[in-house]
């Protein structure tokens, strides 16, 4: 759900509004610079006081490049994190990476894994783990 916050002329949008306005803009090219941007100003309808909005630089701003992995390089990246701790079985677990530019992380727990304790722990792991990876990597659509 994305929510837009009027204030005079000048709309607030959220992140999820940024990445989809991103891959669109890589799917049909950035769009031609218009002149001056309009001002603003206060609309005249606008019964609040005037807000001044600054302009700031994020860190997860998706204009950053981001380093581009299919989903097998990515679903072993997180299978070769979740071996790492000490109670993972050495079989059994497979991640499945999906999506697109909002991509995600799902655990596959299978027979071979023996019986697991906590399989809804691992599995938040695994959401953990994608979380961390989708701010430095995007998924390939290859």
């Amino acid at each position: 759900m994305r929510f837009f916050i009027r204030i005079g002329d000048i709309f607030a949008v959220t992140e999820y509004d940024k990445e989809i306005i991103h891959l669109a803009q890589q799917i049909l090219g950035q769009p031609k610079p218009k002149s001056d941007p309009p001002s603003a100003q206060p609309d005249a309808h606008w019964p609040g006081p005037e807000i001044k909005v600054e302009a700031r630089t994020e860190s997860t701003d998706v204009s950053q490049a981001k380093e581009t992995k299919t989903a097998a390089e990515l679903a072993q990246m997180i299978e070769a994190d979740l071996a790492k701790h000490p109670e993972c079985p050495p079989k059994g677990f497979v991640v499945t990476v999906y999506g697109a530019t909002l991509w995600r992380a799902m655990l596959t727990i299978t027979p071979s894994a023996g019986p697991v304790r906590n399989p809804q722990e691992w599995r938040d792991l695994t959401e953990e783990l994608a979380e961390r990876l989708r701010k430095r990597y995007d998924l390939a659509w290859r």
